[in-house]
């Protein structure tokens, strides 16, 4: 998702949203951009590499990430 030079590419997709706007937009492209980071972060990966740890003796693993995001926005905006 970045060029040589350390730039983002045009192709990626967190970069085309709008950059001006009140709390609830600022707000909504923000949820937007981190969703879509962990999408990509997550692509392609079958459920194994889902719940495998980052490091051990953590517990965290992206399917842990994922729960923990989808219950905070569950709590956060019904």
């Amino acid at each position: 998702m970045f060029t040589s030079d350390g730039k983002p590419s045009d192709d990626d997709p967190r970069e085309n949203g709008p950059r001006l706007g009140d709390e609830r937009v600022t707000l909504v492209e923000s949820l937007r951009c981190q969703r879509l980071t962990l999408e990509l972060k997550c692509s392609g990966l079958d459920a194994e590499a889902m719940a495998r740890r980052s490091v051990e003796p953590s517990t965290m693993s992206l399917l842990g990430l994922v729960r923990h995001l989808a219950e905070i926005e569950r709590a956060t905006f019904g």
